[in-house]
């Protein structure tokens, strides 16, 4: 009987069944799943196919060209996975599922970040900041978060390392997780705040109520996935969790794919414009073409400045109300 690993976070301990059992020699900890692989892979390639067609016959690259990368980066994953199953004890396979079904959620996330910002082009004079800044500023965030995550996860899975390095990349997992948590709901707190000034305002009209409950719903279920990932990683690898497989299918692959297909079904395009130059008047029923909401700063001022706190204070923003 091989020796069960101890509940710590010691992942460079042997690796059980989808149960929570030990199976000796798997890099899995568990014997992984065979058949669910390759239902979410199938899932994943038809969603992403769908995602392609809808943004090329909506002509909506500039919003939504991230979706599509999302689901072909969650197939690939899933694809490294089942072949995976096949081959327990390969450690490139695992890292390679790992950090690909690891970047998939976030880039997600990106396309609720050009979603939100083209939506606040539509409406500007109900926008908390500005739209520019939302894609900005979010992606900026998550290019580091992503570094962080990829650098640490091929590092926590790699069964070559010796334990403490091992654990320095779960560490790195972990913190990167938090921060992502952070700004994503921050980034929420815009949308909802966003969501409430349009309802009070009389505008949200069939299209924009289409536009962000998708968007809210959508991030509602990449924020519980946000917080799953926490909760495992900080638990370890003989957490609940991580050793049992079940988990993983509700919290991070259905997830996933629920977000995927609520944008085929409500796909963006379908109601926002393709210009950020056109917007929606203060009566909620014409759309006019104005000049866009233009950040004239130079380029270096607006990276240290994202939000432009200079602009706000000053009322510099509030200068380019082209909509009155």
């Amino acid at each position: 009987m091989p020796k069960r690993p101890s509940p710590t976070f010691d992942i460079a301990k042997e690796p059980g069944d989808q149960m929570g059992n030990y199976i000796d020699g798997s890099v899995w900890y568990y014997a992984p799943n065979k058949v669910a692989p390759i239902i979410f892979a199938a899932l994943f390639f038809i969603s992403g196919v769908i995602h392609i067609i809808q943004t090329w016959h909506y002509k909506s690259w500039k919003t939504t060209f991230l979706m599509p990368l999302a689901s072909l980066l969650m197939m690939a994953g899933f694809i490294a996975r089942e072949v995976s199953a096949y081959n327990i004890q390969d450690v490139g396979l695992l890292i390679i599922s790992t950090v690909m079904l690891l970047s998939g959620p976030p880039v997600f996330a990106g396309a609720n970040y050009f979603l939100l910002g083209h939506a606040l082009y539509y409406i500007p004079y109900l926008s908390p900041i500005h739209p520019g800044r939302v894609v900005t500023t979010f992606v900026g965030f998550d290019l580091i978060i992503e570094t962080l995550i990829g650098t640490g996860a091929s590092r926590m899975v790699n069964f070559k390392l010796s334990a403490k390095d091992r654990n320095v990349g779960a560490d790195l997992v972990k913190s990167a997780l938090i921060l992502q948590a952070v700004s994503f709901a921050f980034f929420v707190s815009i949308a909802v705040a966003f969501h409430l000034r349009a309802q009070r305002a009389g505008v949200m009209n069939k299209k924009m109520r289409a536009v962000l409950t998708t968007l809210c719903v959508s991030s509602a279920l990449i924020f519980v996935r946000c917080i799953y990932r926490i909760v495992e990683f900080f638990e370890g690898y003989t957490g609940t969790l991580y050793s049992h497989e079940s988990y993983f299918w509700v919290f991070e692959a259905s997830l996933m794919l629920l977000v995927s297909v609520l944008f085929n079904f409500w796909h963006p395009g379908r109601f926002l414009p393709r210009s950020n130059k056109i917007y929606l008047s203060k009566d909620g029923i014409t759309e006019l073409r104005g000049p866009g909401w233009a950040d004239r700063r130079h380029w270096l001022v607006s990276v240290f400045d994202p939000f432009d706190l200079y602009g706000i204070f000053t009322g510099r923003d509030r200068r380019q109300d082209f909509w009155n």
